[in-house]
């Protein structure tokens, strides 16, 4: 900053001491607007992860729901089973029409219709059930404990959950069982979604950046913890523990 004195001569004391203030409160202002900036544009990252999130958790997971149903109708008429096919495609435009949506609704922040139509344990378990349905892997739910209200953003948060476990095991781990277990402890509402697939190295998967790492962002969004355990030939076991919290409102 450079101040510039009209007339030849010394300064006096106190135009020295205006132009420190003056050099202050641009100094201050300059640095307020860097702040401003910097808040902004870690707002419009937060909200960019949150989409692309969103997005994954809607519309990729409902992808797998689709290929699921339509290899489904492909076996059905193979085995000149027109009737099984007609079902299955019918099933698969259905998870399409209802990830769009969803997808539509995470773009205004909304919440998942499942968690509208339904309480939370009946929202995962018709999850579960609908991206499943008349397919060859047994499913099993298992509610342990009395339900209790929990807050809007950890239910979407489990129920989010729950989905990437399923859909990871339809798409990598090709299992012929998939439990989920929701307990509500004295403490705690924990979830547990299990399959016999072909399991994998934890320390050593490439999620490619959503998949697992959008399980763990989305519980510590609510002060979960989450484990995940597997091995090669064993299967895949995933928990979550969330401590209980006040609802909102």
């Amino acid at each position: 900053i450079a101040i510039q004195h009209a007339e030849c001569g010394m300064y006096r004391a106190e135009e020295i001491e205006l132009a420190q203030a003056l050099a202050h409160h641009v100094m201050f202002a300059t640095h307020g607007q860097d702040l401003s900036e910097q808040r902004r544009q870690g707002a419009i990252l937060k909200e960019r992860t949150r989409m692309a999130r969103d997005i994954h958790d809607t519309l990729a997971q409902g992808f797998t729901g689709v290929i699921v149903q339509m290899e489904a109708a492909e076996e059905a008429l193979l085995e000149e089973d027109p009737e099984h096919a007609v079902r299955h495609v019918r099933r698969a435009r259905d998870i399409a029409r209802e990830s769009l949506g969803e997808a539509r609704r995470s773009v205004h922040a909304l919440r998942p219709q499942a968690l509208d139509k339904a309480g939370f344990a009946d929202a995962l378990r018709n999850v579960i059930q609908n991206r499943t349905a008349g397919t060859s892997l047994r499913t099993d739910f298992h509610l342990e404990g009395e339900p209790r209200h929990l807050p809007a953003n950890v239910e979407e948060c489990l129920l989010r959950i729950g989905q990437e476990a399923l859909s990871n095991a339809l798409k990598h781990a090709h299992p012929t069982e998939f439990q989920a277990r929701l307990a509500f402890d004295s403490d705690a509402v924990r979830l547990e979604l299990y399959d016999n697939g072909k399991g994998f190295v934890v320390d050593r998967v490439n999620d490619g950046g959503i998949g697992l790492l959008g399980m763990k962002e989305r519980a510590e969004q609510i002060g979960a913890t989450l484990k995940i355990s597997s091995e090669p030939g064993v299967g895949t076991k995933i928990t979550a523990i969330s401590p209980y919290q006040p609802a909102a409102g």
